[in-house]
């Protein structure tokens, strides 16, 4: 098989192979093996997903391209919203490249097909219990189940040949009963792993008075049921109960501290149970303190959840995640933002928390299970939105703004229908916050207008201070600066009366540039240096770094290019180690402006390009057209014309359809040059 399939798959001529067979085959195993094999042969990467066809929740197409764009050097503020505007960005990233594309356990060919590459240099590795017959493909190839050679071979290894020896005819009709599934053989051989004195006959008269646990089902899948049921039963209660209760979050893997939330059990309790349950087969653990089910043994978990916990408990078990999630992003808000009251006004919760690690798949996540808990208790509405709201920091830091925007439009409607004005003014204020972020400021002061409403109503002065912020933000957007300085001293006031420190330094440093357009210089500098005061004081290192860039502003426009440069790298040296990459990118636009104003075009053109390419990097659509336009000034200025003509015309383009009042700077260094010569 392992032959066939690098024959099928291995360039100058890649196809599309399907690797398909009842569940628990090994067709997964048999797909991550053989691109193992063929890295080589495919140097731009590999790409993976698990389509989860068979769950009740198959993985949306739409939201696997983004996951596969992200690893192609796509960052969410440059994700196209729509699902086809996903795919052809999809393939005019692939086109030319050599990549493996690993499409694990489709549904249809209608799931796949917005994910097929449309490159030839590119390969597709599908694994289906279907043949998807209307999938182009070189090679479809059925698993079988195993020969009963090598069914009793993987036993053996498993419970150790001599105990093979002892009982030959005992281990041959334990494979048979096994239906010759490798799942089912690991599964029990991982029983008889964990008791070595017992005989295999008595082992094998349990297994065969067993009957499968989902009914309908015969043959194969059928015996690896009976596998799982006999391990299950074996499980004392604490044991069983979490296994069920694991099969409940729509998330692929749950750490230590989760999943002892879920089932509301002490972490030490929680493992023991975890690693017993691992050693039993009945969970893999892809790395330390994670864990995760395969999908049959998913459903096996989910259907035992239906017959034994009931709706209620289900939804309870929800309900201690989300507080642990809640829990743990409140941390981690009051590690990133010292001085803001928001942590003392989030909802109370009962569990602890420690700041996670807040990559893309732990945002995923907890989006995930707040959906889903909404879903299941609309109440807790209030929890969820809070929930939300303390994701801010880490979404500034990884910019996955455009992943919030679904859960939170649905998180709002909910707020709404149920007059949870609290909730809907934070959730619109988050809301609000990502559509700046993404350049879609209309957007974005609906929004926000709606939010601050709900947040006066309420109360929620904390909150109320950070609408107008980003308010006074997208009105800068948009180069109305009388605007935005009348927001920004609206938050100043709004954030001394409540208590929020953090707001009011983030007001004042954010107000520089407003400052600066309105030419009252001396107050953009007093923002800076009580900003940075402030910041220092509090510990707040996100502080301190935007303060600082601030100041390298100010510089710039007192005519000190050499200052401005010189805080822009520091800035830009704490936002990098502070896991900020948007301050990278603003200080590297700065400081590409500073050494223009200073006439040294030829380094305005090299810290323009790093500026592009950071941008470009972290999706920031409005920063890579800055950067475009400041580059195209620079390549002008050094006589590179040619060049500068791209830069420009690329710069042109975004700023126009982002309409960013910058587009009237280009234009005019565009025409400046000379025509090209014909």
């Amino acid at each position: 098989a392992v032959r066939d399939l690098l024959g099928a798959l291995t360039p100058p001529a890649p196809e599309a192979v399907v690797v398909c067979g009842i569940g628990g085959i090994g067709k997964t195993t048999l797909a991550v093996h053989t691109a193992g094999r063929l890295r080589e042969h495919f140097p731009d990467g590999q790409l993976y997903a698990n389509l989860r066809g068979v769950r009740e929740d198959p993985a949306d197409p739409a939201a696997v391209l983004a996951g596969f764009l992200r690893a192609l050097g796509v960052t969410d503020p440059a994700l196209p919203e729509e699902p086809q505007e996903r795919a052809a960005l999809y393939r005019t990233r692939l086109a030319g490249k050599r990549i493996l594309l690993v499409l694990d356990d489709a549904r249809d060919t209608a799931q796949i097909a917005p994910l097929l590459p449309g490159s030839p240099t590119c390969a597709v590795l599908v694994t289906s219990r279907s043949t998807l017959p209307e999938l182009p493909a070189a090679l479809r190839l059925r698993l079988d189940v195993l020969p009963a050679a090598d069914a009793l071979a993987l036993l053996g290894r498993i419970v150790g040949e001599e105990r093979i020896a002892a009982e030959p005819a005992e281990a041959a009709a334990l494979v048979e009963r096994c239906g010759g599934l490798p799942l089912a053989v690991r599964i029990a051989g991982s029983r008889l792993g964990t008791r070595p004195a017992w005989r295999l006959a008595d082992f094998l008269r349990l297994l065969d008075g067993r009957r499968p646990a989902f009914p309908g089902r015969d043959g194969a899948e059928g015996s690896v049921e009976a596998c799982f049921r006999l391990s299950y039963d074996l499980l004392d209660a604490g044991q069983a109960r979490l296994f069920r209760l694991l099969a409940v979050p729509r998330a692929a893997t749950l750490d230590l501290t989760s999943a002892a939330a879920l089932a509301g059990l002490d972490p030490a309790e929680a493992e023991r149970h975890l690693e017993r349950l691992t050693a039993l087969g009945l969970l893999e653990s892809p790395a330390p303190l994670t864990y995760r089910f395969h999908d049959l043994l998913k459903e096996f978990a989910a259907a035992r959840s239906e017959e034994h916990d009931g709706p209620g408990a289900r939804t309870a078990a929800l309900l201690r995640l989300a507080d642990h999630m809640l829990a743990c992003a409140r941390e981690a808000y009051a590690a990133e933002r010292p001085g803001h009251p928001l942590v003392g006004l989030l909802t109370p919760t009962t569990a602890q928390g420690a700041p996670p690690e807040a990559g893309p798949s732990h945002i995923e996540a907890v989006l995930a299970v707040a959906v889903q808990t909404l879903e299941a208790e609309p109440s807790a509405v209030g929890l969820i939105a809070d929930t939300l709201l303390a994701l801010d920091p880490a979404l500034d830091g990884s910019f996955l703004w455009a992943a919030l925007l679904a859960p939170a439009r649905r998180v709002l409607r909910t707020a709404e229908e149920r007059d949870d004005i609290r909730a809907a003014g934070r959730t619109g204020s988050l809301l609000g916050s990502a559509l700046t972020r993404l350049g879609r400021f209309d957007e974005a002061e609906a929004a926000l207008r709606a939010a601050e409403r709900a947040a006066v109503a309420a109360g929620d002065e904390a909150v109320r201070t950070d609408i107008l912020i980003c308010r006074a933000v997208a009105r800068q957007g948009r180069a109305d600066w009388t605007a935005a300085d009348a927001l920004y001293r609206e938050a100043i006031a709004v954030g001394t009366a409540c208590g929020n420190a953090w707001g009011t330094t983030n007001a004042r440093s954010n107000s520089v540039s407003t400052l600066l357009h309105l030419r009252r210089f001396e107050e953009a500098a007093e923002a800076c240096r009580l900003s940075l005061t402030a910041a220092r004081a509090g510990g707040d290192r996100y502080g301190e770094a935007h303060a600082l860039y601030s100041l390298g502003i100010v510089a710039r426009h007192g005519g000190r290019a050499a200052e401005a440069v010189a805080r822009h790298r520091e800035s830009a040296e704490l936002g990098v180690r502070g896991g900020y990459p948007a301050l990278e990118v603003m200080n590297l636009i700065s400081e590409t402006a500073a050494h223009l104003a200073a006439g040294h075009p030829r380094e305005a053109a090299e810290c323009g390009e790093r500026a592009l390419a950071a941008a470009q990097r972290l999706g920031w659509r409005a920063a890579e057209a800055r950067a475009l336009r400041l580059l195209g000034t620079a390549l002008a200025d050094s006589g590179d014309h040619a060049r500068a003509r791209i830069r420009l015309t690329q710069a042109l383009a975004h700023l126009e359809a982002l309409a960013l009042p910058e587009a009237a700077q280009a234009s005019a260094v565009l025409a400046s040059l000379a025509p090209p010569e014909r």
